[in-house]
């Protein structure tokens, strides 16, 4: 018994050098070729940093397109809205002016008669009088009918309230005028008349200085719209010719102040 253990001893050994049946790693001979934990083929390292050079090449090539891009588009979106809204109000604009001359012309026509009443009976540089050739209630008609003519206000620039307003208080001046001639008719003659017909007189003027400066707003508003020059002036009486760019004729004196404090 004692001679066969080494022969066991022996197998054992060359037992231990096999690889087992379920795949497992033997010593020896029979050791796996699998690298070490942590361990890359050249060929798989290699693969790798390919790839890594493909994916900063993309990035690349993305961040020179977006910046590029941003580059060439200078648009700032409230920038845009405000040139939008600017051109809007130029348009706007345009129309506004081109109403206003429209209604201008219009009433300009309908005054002429006022006019030509009043100058009947205060002329300018002559002495008035009371004459029943005229009818003070067909001048109030034409005043309310120009007055009418510019229908609501709209919301339009500084320079076109300046425009409209003062062809309005003209209007309405032009209307006092009247009114202040109706008082005379009815006072009875003497200091009080001649007052209340210097007064209409005084009046007319005022309304045709306060239209001619007006007129001369609307007619640079004419020119900035690029339509030239549109002059529509009226005269204190027929006929006359007055300073399209302004001229006035009426100078304000004391006596329109006397009596009035500040």
């Amino acid at each position: 018994m004692q001679a066969q253990r080494p022969a066991n001893v022996a197998n054992r050994r060359d037992e231990s050098r096999r690889p087992s049946a379920r795949g497992g790693r033997g010593t020896g001979a029979g050791r796996s070729s699998s690298p070490a934990p942590g361990q890359q083929t050249p060929p798989r390292r290699r693969g790798f940093w390919i790839a890594v050079a493909a994916v900063l090449a993309a990035a690349n090539i993305v961040l020179a397109t977006l910046v590029l891009t941003s580059g060439d588009d200078d648009s700032d979106p409230v920038a845009d809205r405000v040139a939008e809204l600017e051109a809007q109000e130029a348009d706007r604009q345009l129309e506004l002016v081109g109403q206003l001359t429209e209604q201008t012309t219009a009433a300009h026509a309908g005054l002429l008669s006022v006019i030509e009443g009043l100058h009947t009976v205060v002329p300018t540089g002559e002495p008035a009088v009371v004459s029943p050739s005229v009818d003070p209630a067909a001048w109030h008609t034409a005043v309310g009918a120009a007055i009418g003519t510019y229908g609501d206000a709209p919301s339009g620039s500084t320079e076109f309230n300046t425009a409209r307003n003062g062809l309005l208080l003209a209007i309405d001046l032009l209307g006092s005028a009247a009114t202040a001639y109706e008082a005379a008719v009815v006072a009875p003659a003497g200091p009080q008349q001649e007052e209340l017909l210097e007064l209409a007189g005084r009046l007319r003027d005022q309304a045709v200085a306060a239209w001619s400066v007006a007129a001369t707003q609307l007619d640079v508003l004419n020119i900035d719209a690029g339509n030239g020059h549109v002059h529509i002036t009226l005269p204190s009486r027929p006929g006359e010719e007055v300073d399209p760019h302004g001229g006035v004729g009426f100078e304000p004196s004391q006596e329109d102040h006397a009596g009035h404090t500040e």
